[in-house]
């Protein structure tokens, strides 16, 4: 049995002359089962009255005493390191120093009882460090149940804090000592990263991350301290952002705790930075809501909608009591975001960026879909040889097709054109598996007038948007209002854009553009445009291989197959603000689209109009007829020809036709098996000319 130790009076002695309450109780017990009333008529006023057979207790909270009571082995060692110096001492036999007092200056009747806890199967208390004052009292001198004495250490003096000081270096210290108990034997630098980004997204200042890691790398004698903080320091760079990918849930996976673990951790976190004032519901609301001013409502980022205060109060209210509104604790929190608008950075892993210094929300969702590189995808490059069989066009599409997944959030300052006479080819299935690799949410397919409308979001929260069958729909002068407003948002980096009820306002938008179409003279391209790449596919629709592409696509996870493939293509190569490359395509384009002659042969031919409602013309005639009577400016029957062409016309040449030419050109626009057949001579016989008077140009 241990030698009990004398009642040190010096030490009681110089807590009363401190101005410390203590009063006297059953000798042998911590425990005091007796009311307020009856321990403040046990109070002593002099050493004299002391009795060795007697435990003594301090009042914590009379006139602001304040007592820290260290309950782990860790935060025993590193209680010098955090907490503020004290003169005044003691603990059991086993702990003499798990007992700081200090004089708390600012303290107040609603400062009681602060604890941090671990739960931890291995360890019995789960109590780690805990903060006593008003309304609580903590044994001093005399003997505990277990036959242990109380000690001191020093008793010399007792110094003064602040509550906030105090409280925030008890809590730094029980983060502390919940670091040091699972610090590892191995992967030192793989834990202190993901300690470190536990800490920087919990918000504690770098100088208070690197103390903690610095004083538990040492108490854990680790050789490699300055490389631990080294490390440490790294994810609390600005521009580190691999930082977002590691945090609390990296580590308590890491570490396999249990939801209390990591509840446990939190605590002591949001009492480091100040945030555990408030409910502690509150720390995971001001990360859902968000007030946008712009629009004057609430933005639930759960929902990703718009609500009034009163609709949020209502969904939020069965996490908080009933003295505030949820919307009040929301006010209240420092991390509550107040933004001005939203905004799309795929390259920014952040929810709350700031543009022009003004904080915003982004919108950006990146996919779930992973590489799988043991996915078949012979089809799909058996596809994309299929729509494009020459190599270095094929190379550059792919360059342009990787870029974006490589690259989410850069712009590529060039569009793509992509064109087959053949309809259903193959072009949309490879932009909807590009698609599923980015995502529906980041990709948009859109019409010829909507790409005309500077009010749609498309602008701005897409990454690659298609403009598809471009030709089906829209006018010459469409045509080519929407290569003028393609000009600029092909190139630069922001756009005019006027949406429904808001002012006109520049905005940046990285969206790249891929326009599909059945025609060759799709859109009136200017002579030597560089901001389009422009592609003729001579295939035919192979439906077989359609077929086995979309089952593989829905089915055998195709696209997290290519998604591996192109994440590991060589782009070093491709430059995303170079000019187009050159195509002889483009310049065709041009020069097929450089005037209004085929829209109007085309309206004309779907109404009907004479002499499109005949089976046959011949260029000679309808250049004459276009020329003289309808007064276009066409110089050349070849433009006539080519507009024809465009219609899906078949060619007969060298057919005799009285009237009109002995080696006549026609065009057959209906029932053209039927006519392909004939003869030269049956065929000429079968024409009935419509325009051939000499003067107009007829035999």
């Amino acid at each position: 049995m241990q030698e009990p130790l004398k009642l040190n009076k010096e030490a009681l002695s110089a807590l009363i002359s401190a101005n410390v309450t203590v009063f006297g109780h059953d000798y042998g017990t911590k425990q005091v089962k007796a009311s307020w009333l009856k321990r403040r008529k046990q109070i002593i006023n002099s050493v004299d009255d002391a009795d060795d057979y007697k435990n003594y207790h301090i009042i914590t909270g009379d006139n602001n005493t304040t007592d820290i009571d260290i309950d782990c082995e860790e935060g025993i060692i590193l209680a010098p390191h955090f907490l503020p110096a004290t003169n005044m001492k003691y603990g059991r036999q086993s702990n003499p120093t798990s007992h700081w007092l200090y004089k708390v200056i600012d303290l107040t009747k609603k400062h009681t009882r602060k604890f941090f806890s671990f739960e931890d199967p291995n360890i019995n208390k789960e109590t780690l460090v805990e903060l006593r004052a008003h309304d609580h009292y903590s044994m001093c001198a005399g003997k505990y149940a277990e036959d242990e004495y109380v000690e001191w250490t020093d008793y010399s003096s007792i110094k003064e804090t602040t509550y906030d000081v105090l409280y925030k270096s008890v809590a730094m210290l029980a983060v502390a000592s919940i670091i040091l108990r699972n610090y590892p034997t191995g992967d030192r630098n793989v834990y202190i990263w993901q300690v470190a980004g536990t800490l920087w997204h919990h918000k504690v200042d770098e100088d208070d991350a690197l103390k903690i890691i610095e004083v538990v790398c040492n108490a854990a004698n680790d050789e490699e301290v300055n490389s631990r903080l080294a490390k440490a320091k790294h994810v609390y760079k600005s521009d580190t952002p691999q930082k977002e990918i590691v945090g609390l849930p990296t580590l308590a996976k890491s570490l396999n705790w249990t939801e209390k673990q990591v509840s446990n951790l939190k605590d002591a976190l949001y009492a480091v930075t100040g945030r555990s004032a408030l409910p502690t519901f509150t720390h995971d609301f001001v990360n859902r809501i968000a007030y946008m001013m712009k629009q004057k409502k609430y933005y639930d980022l759960e929902d990703k909608e718009m609500y009034d205060g009163e609709s949020v109060d209502v969904k939020y209210a069965k996490h908080f009591n009933s003295k505030y509104t949820p919307l009040k604790y929301w006010k209240m929190h420092p991390d509550s975001k107040v933004c001005v608008d939203f905004t799309y950075k795929p390259n920014d892993p952040n929810r709350f960026v700031y543009v022009d210094k003004k904080l915003m929300i982004n919108v950006y969702e990146k996919n779930d879909l992973q590489p799988d590189p043991k996915v078949d995808t012979d089809i799909f490059w058996a596809l994309l040889k299929h729509v494009i069989p020459h190599e270095e066009c094929r190379e550059h599409f792919l360059d342009w097709y990787s870029y974006p997944i490589q690259n989410p959030g850069v712009k590529i300052r060039h569009a793509i054109i992509m064109q087959s006479d053949e309809f259903q080819l193959g072009k949309g299935s490879l932009f909807d598996l590009h698609r599923d690799m980015l995502g529906n949410h980041n990709t948009r397919k859109i019409e010829l007038a909507e790409a005309l409308d500077k009010g749609k979001n498309y602008l701005l929260n897409y990454q690659t948007v298609l403009i598809d069958e471009a030709k089906s729909s829209g006018s010459w002068s469409e045509k080519a209002q929407l290569i003028n407003t393609l000009k600029t948002i092909i190139s630069e980096g922001s756009i005019g854009v006027r949406q429904l009820y808001k002012e006109y306002s520049e905005q940046d938008t990285i969206t790249n553009y891929w326009i599909n179409t059945n025609y060759k003279d799709a859109f009136p391209l200017p002579k030597n445009e560089v901001r389009y790449w422009v592609y003729f596919s001579p295939a035919k629709r192979n439906q077989k291989m359609l077929e086995q592409f979309h089952n593989e696509r829905l089915n055998d996870n195709l696209a997290g197959g290519v998604l591996a493939d192109l994440m590991n293509r060589d782009l070093s190569k491709f430059n995303p603000l170079a000019v187009a490359p050159y195509t002889d395509y483009r310049n065709q384009m041009s020069g097929m689209a450089d005037r209004p002659l085929n829209d109007f042969i085309r309206e004309q031919f779907e109404q009907g109009v004479h002499p499109f409602d005949r089976d046959m013309l011949t260029t000679v005639e309808l250049f004459e007829y276009l020329k003289v009577e309808k007064r276009l400016r066409v110089t050349r029957e070849r433009e006539v020809a080519n507009a024809l062409e465009l219609l899906g016309a078949r060619c007969r040449k060298q057919i005799p036709i009285t009237t009109v030419a002995d080696r006549a050109t026609v065009w057959i626009l209906r029932d053209q098996d039927k006519y392909m057949q004939m003869e030269a001579r049956d065929l000429g016989r079968a024409y009935v000319p419509f325009y051939h008077d000499s003067k107009k140009g007829g035999k």
